[in-house]
């Protein structure tokens, strides 16, 4: 590979990191946007720059999908209903221009990353997270934050951006930190993905006390309590590395104490939120853990095999303004959101495939992980699953870039030497 093919590359991970995380849309008319503007380019010019080094078996995964995806659609009863397809066709239509947008991403980006060499992967890791970091603190404390919000106005509908400061104020303490995204759970979710790609990619007996500090920096700093599902990943990444029975003990000793400290820090710095959930009053934990299993059931009381098929949202509010009145929650608000169906892709994909689509992608995830990822597939898997439970669907670019993003590291941790 040459020098300038290796410096356009660099860019346009650059390029994908930043619109990933920002996750910004470009409004071409009023109903008209592209999502994730920057992820796109960004992802679709690594495709572009790699078509020529795809692989046979990662061109047999692409026509997998895009064929789950085409049958959840055709074998879909609903779909068959004439007035049923002609209220939500359109919506379809459009999820699955989505879908192929965010797979074109998807591969892009895995096409690129899996190339690089782990220390130059995990370089460009711990650097994305120390800028995060100072960023965070810049917003919090040096009077970036005014800057931040007047940029968010700039990058996102008003419906969509985070202003629940007086909610931030009661359980977290203060403000929490949004650093030029829609809400601050956004920079959670980027961390965790960050986070991950650097911790299976880094070599050296600092790894671990760095990933003390860095868990601490983003619950500290972040205050986001979703840093903390990065745990069973990191023990599996652990485990894969791992040959002979010190590996094993070491992961295990790890585990011993980053379960208690996660606990501890749970109920001390999320008190408030900890005591909201216990009670019920908890709106956004309704709407990620319960609500959308609740609409689950009721899908698949109706489509069990089929769900509803990949991409639906409009077609499935009437199974969610059934939920949240059962759950008490304002069906108004909610049909108002970006995720009527709730915020959960686990329980989603659940939704939109059934248990005969669900089962078959299930499937084809493995057996990528295992071509793609060797031995480290486990760790793919684990991290990917603890991921789904922070978004809110599958067939976007948040799902097939942070796939390409935890696949591209453990196919890279494969060329680590094993402990």
């Amino acid at each position: 590979m040459s020098a300038a093919t290796r410096s356009l590359s660099a860019v346009l991970t650059v390029l994908f990191l930043a619109g990933f995380y920002l996750h910004a849309d470009l409004a071409l008319g009023e109903t008209l946007k592209v999502p994730a503007i920057g992820a796109l380019i960004g992802g679709c010019g690594l495709l572009a720059l790699y078509l020529g080094r795809l692989r046979h078996g990662d061109l047999v995964f692409v026509a997998v999908w895009i064929g789950i995806a085409v049958a959840s659609l055709v074998l879909n009863p609903a779909l068959w209903d004439g007035r049923f397809r002609g209220q939500y066709g359109g919506d379809y239509a459009t999820s699955f221009i989505v879908f192929l947008a965010s797979l074109a991403i998807g591969l892009g980006v895995f096409s690129g990353l899996r190339l690089w060499r782990p220390e130059a992967l995990a370089r460009l890791a711990l650097s994305a997270l120390l800028i995060l970091l100072v960023g965070v603190v810049a917003e919090r404390w040096l009077g970036l934050a005014e800057i931040s919000n007047t940029v968010r106005a700039l990058l996102y509908p008003q419906d969509l951006t985070y202003a629940e400061d007086i909610r931030d104020r009661l359980l977290y303490g203060g403000v929490r930190p949004k650093l030029f995204t829609a809400e601050p759970s956004h920079i959670g979710k980027f961390y965790v993905l960050i986070l991950l790609t650097w911790y299976a990619t880094a070599a050296g007996q600092w790894r671990r006390p760095a990933l003390y500090a860095l868990l601490a920096a983003g619950v500290l700093l972040i205050q986001s309590p979703t840093v903390l599902v990065v745990l069973p990943a990191i023990w599996t990444a652990d485990l894969c590395r791992s040959r002979g029975g010190l590996g094993w003990a070491l992961a295990i000793g790890a585990a011993l104490v980053l379960a208690p400290l996660g606990v501890v820090a749970a109920e001390a710095l999320f008190a408030g939120r900890l005591e909201h959930i216990l009670s019920g009053q908890d709106t956004s934990f309704i709407i990620r853990f319960v609500l959308p299993f609740e609409v689950l059931a009721r899908v698949w009381a109706d489509y069990p095999l089929f769900g509803l098929g990949l991409g639906a949202k409009e077609s499935g509010i009437p199974y969610a303004i059934a939920a949240a009145q059962h759950l008490g929650l304002d069906a108004g608000i909610l049909i108002a959101t970006t995720s009527p169906l709730g915020n959960n892709g686990l329980a989603i994909g659940l939704i939109q495939l059934g248990l005969v689509g669900s089962l078959a992608f299930s499937a084809s995830l493995i057996a990528f992980w295992r071509f793609a990822c060797g031995r480290h597939w486990p760790f793919a898997a684990t991290a990917m699953l603890g991921y789904l439970l922070l978004i809110g669907g599958i067939n976007d670019p948040r799902f097939w870039g942070g796939l390409a993003l935890l696949s591209a590291a453990a196919a890279v941790a494969e060329r680590l030497p094993s402990r």
